[in-house]
């Protein structure tokens, strides 16, 4: 370069002075400065760029073992190293104790995983696992694991007085080595290192520095890898859980299904079986006790007396227990109309008056407006919208029960009034009273409060769990006071039923005889699963599809639902398509491809302003347009099913 400097010089043939020569030299080291400058920059952006391609490599997959092979190929051409290897490390952990402190032994497990050569003729070292044999110290594994890198430029100087290692190392014709750790989450996962086998090589400080960073891309990736198939693992588990409990739950079903169906014919026994000798037996001892030219003695009297009371007892049993799996299975709708609670308390009363009278009980009836008892006052009377049917029942069993429990000469009072636009019932009696600690129990189905009562008071104890369930269908409360010995007061207070609720119900009681084809006890045929967001349209829908006998599930969401839909097996999915496009079309396609449910029928609702996707318009089998009506909805489910 000196040589280049001075022939440009105009009197190259003159005698160099020794300024100017000073001066030369002086702008060679300059350049020279530049040069290895530029170098320098050049192996930075290399190096970055092979970092980077690298890091980017690692987030595009997850196959770990392509990962660390094609990083130690390519690292290894970048450095000029003879070998480049990842030694994995498996670890037994020994815990001990020297004097009052405590540590950790390691003792290393582990084999060369991963190889690169530049040489095609070096000895490969792969699988190799000697280093165990020749190398346990624990105290520099410790030091590996909180991240310290080992320069040897030396190998044949460095274990001078470890004949087993430099064995090794000279075995496989390693001069210098450069060691860096993985450490993936605190934990040492293995080595990164380096061999120079031509030559002794001395490592410098960029080189180490490098091998640090892809030594942190390395353990990212293995973490990642990790992750994943831990994952993986836990989402098999849970699958094989939930596939295992699918099968309990069908398992179950199907029991449950098997008792369902034998409470059904037992059911259907009492209503067909028992009603009708009951009603013969009831009909012919009325008469028979009406008929006065019969002459029949006093003991005749009395035991046609006993055979008619027994049928009516047994005939409320009956009707008892219809009632109350009618309401546990949620047959049982509210028909709800605007009546008077005048009328409605005079007939419950007149109801019950004969059965006061033979107890010689006083029945009285209070009927308050605006604080005043308008009981006997004509024209003024509370309007009130409910189901009149149900709530007659419901005062009739709580003062048939108060007539019941309390002595002769006894008081009943039944009153009532409008508050906040609900209905209060209050039935008061002067009977034996209830314990305070018995009254949470007073509810339960088929229980007695005391079963000495069993030989005075008739009954399944069925009567106040069907009340119960009743008030507590109209969205009510009930409760109750009682003093032992000075009786007892009912409180019922029942909510104001909307209008829309009103329409509703009326036309599920209106059609009662067009949807049921079967008798009511029939068990549930088709399943339908209702996806809807819409509470109200979705509640909706599902009272007159459960009234209609269809076994409905409604799901809230489209998102996650392909597996529930393939669990349930439904004959028929009604979804919004109102709801997320992309999802709907996603669900729409995987049922239709599924080997399982591709045949379920798809009743789709939208509003007719909607755009119809392209998927949901090909494998849709028919509409149902917002502001849905009952006969609508039935037509297009019975409209499905019969094709």
């Amino acid at each position: 370069m000196s040589n280049s400097l001075s022939k440009d010089k105009p009197c190259a043939s003159e005698p160099i002075s020794d300024s100017f020569s000073a001066e030369g030299k002086t702008d060679a080291m300059k350049i020279e400065q530049l040069s290895q400058r530029e170098i320098n920059l050049q192996q930075q952006l290399a190096q970055a760029e092979l970092l980077n391609y690298i890091s980017t490599q690692i987030h595009r997959s997850l196959d770990l073992p392509v990962i660390l092979q094609a990083t130690v190929e390519q690292v290894q051409t970048f450095l000029h190293a003879d070998r480049l290897i990842i030694y994995q490390l498996e670890f037994a952990k020994v815990e001990g104790k020297i004097g009052d402190k405590s540590f950790d032994d390691y003792t290393s497990r582990g084999r060369v995983a991963y190889e690169a050569t530049g040489v095609a003729d070096f000895q490969s070292v792969l699988d190799i696992a000697e280093y165990q044999d020749c190398f346990d110290d624990r105290q520099l594994w410790e030091k590996y694991q909180c991240g310290m890198t080992r320069s040897i430029d030396r190998v044949d100087l460095e274990y001078a007085q470890n004949h087993c290692m430099l064995e090794l190392m000279d075995r496989y014709q390693v001069r210098s080595k450069l060691v860096i750790p993985i450490v993936v989450n605190t934990e040492l996962w293995g080595l990164l290192i380096a061999h120079q086998c031509q030559a002794p090589r001395s490592w410098e400080v960029r080189e180490t520095k490098f091998l640090q960073q892809i030594a942190e891309h390395l353990a990212f990736a293995i973490n990642q890898s990790e992750l994943y198939t831990a994952s993986l693992s836990n989402t098999q588990n849970l699958e094989q859980r939930v596939n295992e409990r699918t099968r309990e739950l069908r398992d179950a079903v199907i029991v449950a299904q098997t008792a369902n169906q034998s409470k059904t014919e037992f059911l259907a026994l009492l209503s067909h079986e028992l009603r009708t000798p009951l009603t013969s037996i009831l009909g012919l001892s009325a008469t028979l006790l009406r008929l006065p030219l019969l002459n029949l003695t006093d003991r005749q009297q009395k035991y046609l007396q006993i055979i008619h009371n027994s049928g009516e007892h047994l005939s409320e049993l009956v009707d008892d227990i219809l009632d109350f799996y009618k309401l546990e299975v949620g047959k049982t709708f509210l028909k709800v109309s605007d009546f008077s609670l005048s009328k409605l308390i005079k007939q419950v009363v007149g109801s019950v008056r004969v059965k006061a009278e033979h107890g010689k009980i006083d029945l009285q009836i209070q009927i308050i407006n605006n604080g005043n008892d308008v009981s006997e006052v004509s024209g003024r009377d509370l309007r009130f919208r409910g189901d009149n049917k149900r709530i007659h029942q419901i005062l009739w069993n709580i003062l048939n029960n108060a007539i019941k429990f309390t002595p002769e000469n006894g008081t009943v009072i039944i009153r009532t009034w409008l508050e906040d636009s609900d209905a209060v019932f209050e039935i008061e009696d002067s009977g034996i009273g209830i314990e305070e600690s018995q009254i949470p129990r007073l509810f339960k189905k088929f229980h007695q409060l005391n079963r000495n009562f069993d030989r005075d008071y008739e009954g399944m104890g069925l009567g106040l769990a069907i009340t119960q369930q009743l008030v507590e269908l109209h969205g009510g409360s009930i409760e109750v006071d009682s003093i032992i010995g000075s009786g007892s007061t009912f409180t019922v207070r029942i909510a104001n039923q909307p209008l829309q609720l009103a329409e509703r119900n009326d036309w599920v009681e209106m059609d009662r005889k067009l949807v049921f084809q079967d008798p009511e006890l029939n068990p549930v045929s088709n399943r339908i699963v209702l996806i809807e967001q819409d509470e109200d349209l979705a509640s909706f829908m599902c009272d007159i599809l459960t009234a209609a006998r269809y076994q409905v599930t409604w799901l809230l969401s489209a998102e996650s639902s392909f597996r529930q839909i393939s669990m349930f097996e439904p004959d028929v999915l009604i979804i919004d398509l109102t709801l997320n496009t992309e999802v709907i079309d996603r669900l729409i396609g995987n049922i239709r491809r599924s080997n399982k449910i591709s045949d379920v029928k798809i009743l789709a609702v939208a509003n007719q302003e909607d755009t119809i996707s392209p998927i949901s318009s090909q494998y849709v089998d028919d509409y149902l347009w917002k502001s849905v009506s009952p006969e609508q909805l039935l037509r297009k489910i019975t409209k499905l099913l019969s094709n």
